[in-house]
């Protein structure tokens, strides 16, 4: 139990939504990948990629500062409703203007990206709409800390992309359109199950302006996109650098990212619930409190991380041709990398999860933008092998990430005196 202990309230019931949706989303990718083959799958493997920059890059912000303001709300007895109904007015607006951007670069990205698929840039555009709604609908939810109710999101989410994409296939198989709009659907499923039977979030409370939640959006926007580019960018990466000839590499270098990154989604139960309980303890300025907890916690993290490694050492190659088939199999090297790269991505998160927390979200964003700096500089030195280039830069920008985000945050808590005999 004292392993269990350390894991933040709720960990377990998002991470049992994950496991639902972990299996669903390789469900997914497995059945679009034999259905299509390398090259047809390669524009949706890039929707996919697509989904989670946008996600994370610009509506995960949304998403934290709505949790660590109704955590606070909460902790102090006030009425949560007018911080919602202002996050919900700032994320609309956020999402009107990345459709309004979408929109404007249709024609271009159709056929740059997609292949010309206009059904794969209508996917686009719902993803959009609903991972705003989504980001807004989950942050409220783990600021109350009703994570059963996080967890039915994560749960439909996925059940709900697999359900849509398997109804239209039982009609046509090989629709390439079809598996864009399951992708750009799916978060809609989601919230409709986290939703229901919700009561008492609207609850009335002093007003909240829009620069309460406006005000750090901007470091955490820098960050998020930061972050989101550092997660998303390598399939993207090797869809640029890719020749004519490599049409196909693209969905290959995706499905093996994903197998190495199955702890990095499991992760994401840790992440959801550890920033309501840090914010709380930074709200309370318990901060010595605050660095015990982080660091029992980045000690699972890198156990967790070099089991992975091991294990995409000893059988990733094996996974991913069982998986997917033998046209997308990769080497233990570019496994090993992969792995490596997640690993370090759960270190980097969780220390982001603690600068948010202590209100140095401009901290982070320079830590995350140090690294995003770091990854087309690898790849001007990183050779020409297009996978071993791509993985090489995004283990750099991993790393650059982690040390300074660590070095900022022990500055920061070293000004709050953590570390003195009095606060250790």
């Amino acid at each position: 139990m004292r392993l269990l202990d350390r894991l933040p309230a709720g960990t377990l019931a998002i991470g049992g939504g994950l496991v639902v949706n972990g299996l669903t989303a390789y469900a997914f990718i497995t059945i679009s990948s034999r259905d299509l083959g390398a090259e047809a799958y390669s524009p949706v493997a890039l929707l996919w990629a697509l989904s989670f920059l946008l996600g994370i890059g610009f509506f995960l912000p949304l998403e934290q500062e709505t949790a660590r303001l109704v955590a606070g709300r909460v902790s102090r007895g006030q009425g949560i409703g007018p911080v919602v109904k202002s996050a919900a007015r700032l994320g609309a607006s956020l999402a009107l203007g990345l459709v309004a951007v979408s929109l404007l670069a249709g024609r271009w990205f159709t056929n740059e990206f997609f292949n010309g698929e206009t059904l794969l840039f209508l996917g686009l555009i719902l993803v959009v709409v609903g991972l705003g709604a989504a980001h807004l609908v989950k942050g409220t939810l783990a600021g109350l800390g009703r994570f059963n109710g996080y967890a039915r999101y994560v749960m439909g989410e996925g059940l709900g992309r697999l359900l849509l994409v398997g109804a239209v296939l039982g009609l046509a198989t090989g629709s390439i359109g079809a598996y864009g709009l399951a992708i750009g659907l799916a978060p809609l499923v989601g919230i409709l199950l986290a939703t229901a039977g919700q009561r008492g979030i609207l609850t009335p409370g002093p007003e909240a302006h829009m620069g309460d939640l406006s005000k750090a959006l901007g470091s955490l926007l820098v960050a998020s996109v930061a972050t989101a580019l550092v997660l998303n960018v390598s399939p993207l990466a090797v869809q640029i650098l890719a020749t004519p000839q490599q049409a196909d590499e693209p969905g290959r270098f995706l499905n093996a990212l994903l197998v190495a990154r199955v702890p990095l989604f499991f992760f994401q139960a840790v992440q959801a619930a550890l920033l309501p309980r840090l914010s709380t303890l930074a709200s309370q300025n318990k901060f010595a409190e605050l660095w015990h907890e982080l660091k029992h916690l980045l000690l699972l993290v890198g156990a967790l991380g070099i089991g992975a490694v091991a294990v995409m050492a000893v059988v990733g190659p094996q996974i991913v041709e069982v998986a997917f088939g033998a046209e997308f199999a990769v080497g233990r090297q570019d496994m090993v990398l992969l792995a490596v790269s997640s690993a370090g991505l759960m270190v980097v998160l969780s220390l982001t999860q603690a600068l948010i927390a202590c209100r140095a979200q401009g901290r982070m964003a320079l830590a995350w933008v140090a690294g995003v700096v770091a990854f087309p500089l690898t790849l001007l030195v990183a050779g020409d092998q297009l996978f071993l280039r791509v993985e090489i830069a995004l283990v750099a920008t991993v790393s650059v990430a982690a040390v300074v985000m660590f070095a900022l945050l022990l500055r920061f808590l070293s000004a709050q005196r953590v570390f003195s005999p009095a606060g250790d």
